[in-house]
């Protein structure tokens, strides 16, 4: 299923909370893969109706069982099937012709395991698929729903902590590929007292996958923030349209995508059977929906963190309090890093401060300095008082104050009243804390982390998804039939530059009105220059017939290789030189491109994408985004060239991007009166 259907992603309600659920390989012994599922679905009081299905016991862990799924008294919403992999095909099929709403497949491999893997995996989804079912899996490690209490999965993390190792009920949901990785996620928010309200890991997709989950859990009302592990963006519009649910809905979606090279896609086919897309278009398009996007699972706990609180801020603008110098200096360096901007306080705020502390710095970060470290009352204070700048956003570190046992007791009620009193603000902390109190601190509603840098850091991030989040809705779509491709540009503000194919050297001479291009043509030629076909700077009738005869000369070379090959002249065109185009996305269907132009885009590689269509905040992003774009304003003299001109071309052509091929213009001129292209060369779709 490569595009979102919205009846489908509703089904899930299936996997979560089933009506009723056989589980097929029930056993006896509650710590076989077989026999976990029904002890932790009886351990959570799961109240939907049970069907163990064991060939050799009438009872299983106190249920009354049944020899063959044809045996059940009803079609169950629910199969788990927890049988070796040779006799997965024969259950699957069992369960889909008694009428199962949905199946989940342990059993490994499948796809992930090559040979012909593949083929007797396509066969479990053909036969779901035949059947009206939705399938989970294979490879996988099932769903875990701490809302409905159905935990069919064979996962042994509840035996942490001395048999302790359910995390709370709470507001995050977990999508992941990975088993392992997912449970160690689970593990993981437990222990920093992030409660979870639902768990999936879809193995190897051969149907349910991350992008159905992420929808699902976008109008699940018991999810707040989302959690993913990825390694597969091959279906990728219909992950941004997931996204794009969650992003209205303000759910923040946290990912920690991997396979971001070709080695690590090498080692996540062999694991779920992923396939590599190119990082800089997931990094881009996860930009453009409000992703925060982890590197490591550490991250991606401490991005999750940052969510609890339920509050997304888009002001860049924050306060810090620290009771450390070199805690200021870490929160400074984090937020000039990541576009953060420390505000400046009102003279007499920073007075009244200084009337409690005369030690007290007078700028942003306020560092607390000496008295915080015995006197909670300076600290408690100083905390409270950044919270009344009216920002958005307050960081505080206090170091280890909260391990001392007579500056805890102090700080400590403090601390758990200050969400109450302003619960429109993030309140992001850094500090070192035991287990019990951080526990309480996040069911307070604050972002607690260890680190000054890791908690700026991921304010930040927060609040690009906040600026995200506040964008108009968008409708990423498929691509549509080609049309006319120069005509459309002109609708969306791009002319390109008059030129001709020139047959002698008098008739490019007779072009001359000004600078003059001459230039080698055909369909499928690119990298003109540096193949030595382009000739500029032209302002005479002789260079004209110089450059003319050189050309003649090169054209020999590349002739055969190159159909339709010829000499086209064209004015010179001065501004700043880009590359735009629309990339018709084997993935992720049409895509915006625009980068340096000329050759710089490559070695630089500066080049960005944003699904089609897009709004005025996300060309501006793209702009903001290249490093030529500081020229826009004006370089060493050169004018400033309008930039307005090239953010309305990328936003009209978005919305007629799923009408045009892919194609480039390198290079755009961007002037001082608007945008021109130069070069357009039309690329075969994948």
């Amino acid at each position: 299923m490569r595009e979102l259907v919205l009846t489908e992603a509703a089904r899930l309600e299936t996997c979560f909370a089933p009506r009723s659920a056989a589980i097929i390989g029930a056993s006896t012994n509650p710590l076989k893969f077989g026999g976990r599922a029904l002890k932790f679905c009886l351990e959570r009081g799961y109240s939907g109706r049970l069907y163990p299905v064991n060939a050799r016991n009438d009872i299983v862990q106190g249920v009354k069982a049944y020899g063959h799924i044809n045996d059940l008294p009803e079609a169950p919403d629910m199969a788990v099937i927890a049988v070796p992999a040779p006799r997965v095909r024969e259950t699957l099929l069992a369960a889909a012709e008694k009428g199962c709403g949905a199946a989940i497949v342990y059993g490994a491999r499948f796809a992930e395991a090559g040979g012909d893997g593949q083929a007797r995996q396509d066969e479990l989804a053909q036969i779901a698929r035949s059947h009206g079912m939705r399938m989970i899996g294979p490879n996988c490690m099932g769903v875990i729903s701490l809302v409905s209490g159905f935990v069919a999965s064979f996962t042994s993390a509840p035996e942490h902590h001395d048999g302790h190792g359910w995390p709370e009920r709470g507001s995050v949901s977990v999508a992941s590929q990975s088993g392992a990785v997912g449970i160690q996620i689970f593990a993981q928010l437990r222990d920093r007292g992030l409660g979870l309200a639902n768990w999936i890991s879809t193995g190897n997709q051969a149907d349910i996958d991350v992008a159905d989950a992420i929808a699902y859990f976008a109008g699940d009302p018991a999810t707040e923030t989302i959690a993913v592990y990825m390694e597969d963006a091959s279906r990728g519009l219909k992950l941004v349209q997931a996204l794009e649910l969650a992003r209205r809905a303000n759910k923040p979606v946290v990912v920690l995508k991997v396979g971001t090279t070709p080695e690590g896609a090498r080692a996540a086919a062999g694991h779920t059977a992923s396939m590599y897309v190119e990082n800089r278009v997931v990094d881009d398009l996860f930009a453009q929906y409000g992703v925060l996007r982890a590197q490591s699972v550490n991250e991606l706990i401490d991005l999750t963190a940052a969510c609890n609180a339920g509050v997304v801020p888009a002001s860049e603008d924050v306060v810090a309090v620290s009771v450390s110098g070199g805690g200021a200096v870490m929160i400074s360096d984090a937020a000039a890093r990541h576009g953060l901007n420390l505000v400046d306080f009102p003279e007499d705020a920073l007075v009244a401060l200084k009337e409690t502390n005369a030690f007290v710095n007078d700028r942003n970060p306020i560092d607390i300095s000496a008295p915080s470290m015995s006197n909670m009352e300076i600290t408690g204070g100083h905390l409270r008082w950044g919270l009344e700048r009216n920002q958005s956003t307050m960081i505080g570190y206090i170091s280890h104050v909260p391990l001392v046992p007579r500056t805890r007791s102090g700080i400590m009620p403090q601390l758990l009243s200050f969400r109450d009193a302003h619960p429109e603000q993030l309140i992001a902390l850094a500090a070192n804390l035991g287990d019990e109190d951080r526990k309480a601190l996040v069911r307070s509603g604050l972002a607690v982390f260890d680190d000054p840098t890791v908690a700026t850091e991921a304010v930040a991030k927060l609040v690009r998804a906040g600026k995200a989040f506040r964008k108009p809705a968008t409708d990423p779509s498929t691509p549509g039939t080609v049309g006319d491709l120069r005509g459309l540009l002109a609708e969306s503000g791009i002319d390109m530059a008059p030129e001709s194919f020139v047959a002698t050297a008098d008739e490019a001479v007779a072009f001359l009105d000004g600078p003059l291009v001459l230039k080698l043509s055909a369909p499928s030629l690119l990298h003109k220059t540096e193949k030595g076909c382009v000739e500029t700077g032209l302002e005479t009738g002789p260079r004209v017939r110089r450059a003319f005869e050189r050309l003649t000369k090169t054209r020999t070379q590349y002739e055969t290789k190159y159909p339709g090959l010829g000499i086209v002249a064209s004015p010179q065109v001065c501004g700043v030189e880009v590359l735009i185009g629309v990339r018709r996305d084997p993935n992720f269907g049409p895509l915006i491109v625009l980068g340096s132009g000329g050759i710089d885009c490559e070695i630089f590689g500066d080049l960005t994408y944003r699904k089609a269509p897009m709004t005025a905040e996300d060309a501006a992003a793209m702009v903001n985004g290249l490093r030529v774009a500081r020229k826009f304003s004006g370089w060493r003299g050169a004018p400033a060239v309008d930039r307005a001109a090239l953010e309305a071309a990328l936003v009209k052509l978005g919305k007629r991007a799923a009408v045009l091929p892919s194609f480039e213009i390198n290079p755009l001129f961007v002037t001082e009166s608007g945008v021109i292209g130069v070069d357009l060369v039309v690329q075969e779709d994948a």
